[in-house]
């Protein structure tokens, strides 16, 4: 009968083992320390954002479930960067929110507004425009003037269509109307427009409002006084 070998362990060989390890373990936590303190140095220490996880777009309210908590360098944190999910959740998004970018106070209403008084610029009103038909493809955020025609014979020899509102930011989008952003002297020309002649909306570009020649464009006539009964 063969007999078995013996495997005899050394203990000089297995403490070697582990001091290697040890030695090795350490280096890498070293540089690692070493790393994140030359990246402290550069770009400032860690600071907590929040982020969120998915794409939000103006008029959603954030829930937990949409924001992340991540630690960025300090001089990589936008300065109103919003530091807890405490102070952003149940809020309105009024800008576009992209996934893993620090999210700042800007983005978001104030707490308590809701609906569309959370998208409304501030000192802003909010008037309903009919779309007309055919209509423009409008979405939330796009910038429109307020155009209105009246009878050329109220015109006093004036251009019977004129704007009485210009670049006014659209915050809602509905079948049958657009919800727009005015001045107040705005929103009260807009009601007489809609009360006394016929309302259209032109898609504005994003850009400085200029004309063919490169000049701005004139400032919009007063809306013509109604006619008396007896013209």
């Amino acid at each position: 009968m063969r007999r078995s070998a013996r495997v005899t362990r050394s203990p000089f060989a297995y403490w070697l083992v582990v001091a290697v390890l040890a030695l090795l373990t350490g280096m890498v936590a070293a540089r690692l320390v070493a790393d994140a303190g030359a990246l402290a140095s550069r770009y400032g220490p860690l600071r907590p954002v929040v982020v969120s996880i998915r794409p939000l777009e103006p008029g959603s309210m954030v829930d937990a479930a949409d924001l992340a908590v991540r630690q960025v360098p300090g001089s990589l944190v936008p300065a109103d960067a919003i530091p807890s999910t405490d102070a952003i959740r149940g809020r309105t998004v009024v800008a576009p929110v992209f996934p893993g970018v620090p999210m700042v106070g800007a983005q978001v209403a104030p707490n308590g507004r809701r609906g569309l008084a959370a998208l409304l610029p501030p000192g802003s009103r909010a008037v309903a425009v009919p779309n007309g038909r055919p209509s423009l493809a409008l979405v939330r955020g796009d910038t429109v003037d307020v155009l209105a025609t009246f009878d050329p014979t109220d015109a006093d020899g004036d251009a019977p269509t004129f704007p009485v509102a210009t670049a006014a930011l659209v915050v809602d989008v509905g079948d049958e109307s657009a919800a727009v952003a005015v001045t107040p002297d705005e929103a009260a020309r807009v009601a007489f427009a809609l009360a006394s002649g016929v309302v259209t909306l032109a898609l504005a570009s994003p850009g400085p409002d200029l004309g063919v020649s490169g000049s701005s464009s004139p400032p919009a006539p007063a809306p013509p006084a109604p006619r008396s009964p007896d013209r």
